[in-house]
Order: C-alpha cells, then sequence, then structure tokens
C-alpha cells in the first residue's frame, strides 16, 4: 500500500494527514481558558456575596480541566 510523503500514514481513498501539533495544543490552551472563566462566571453567578472565598483559582481549575476533557472526548 502506498504512504502519504507527508505524514507517513496509509494513502487510502479518504486519508486526510492529521493538523499540527501546534495547531492542537493552541486549540487545548484556548479551551482551557475558556473553560475557566466559564466557571469563574458560574461561580459569580451562584456567589453573588462573595461568601466562598479563595475559590476562585480552584474553580478556574476545575473549569479549565472539565473542559479540555470535554473537548478531547469529542475529538476522539
Amino acid at each position: 500500500m502506498a504512504t502519504c510523503p507527508r505524514c507517513k500514514g496509509h494513502l487510502t481513498d479518504g486519508h486526510r494527514c492529521p493538523r499540527r501539533r501546534g495547531l492542537i495544543a493552541l486549540e487545548i490552551a484556548a479551551c482551557a481558558i475558556g473553560g475557566g472563566f466559564l466557571a469563574l462566571l458560574l461561580l459569580a453567578a451562584f456567589d453573588p456575596h462573595g461568601q466562598v472565598t479563595d475559590m476562585d483559582a480552584v474553580s478556574f481549575l476545575a473549569g479549565a480541566l472539565v473542559a479540555v476533557g470535554i473537548n478531547r472526548a469529542l475529538r476522539a
């Protein structure tokens, strides 16, 4: 079977080369930042009086991890 000269994969009728690593890393970073800010907005919406202290970083990280997890699950 023939191989693709660019990615060295099997050259079939429906062959598409995988995207570059830089674009994938940029997509993951953008998804993490978006998920983190969405989590901060949800925290602000459910805690308008600021009773939960020191949860900003935790909510940002949790939102980022959830967003990246969902993105990777949908991409697979």
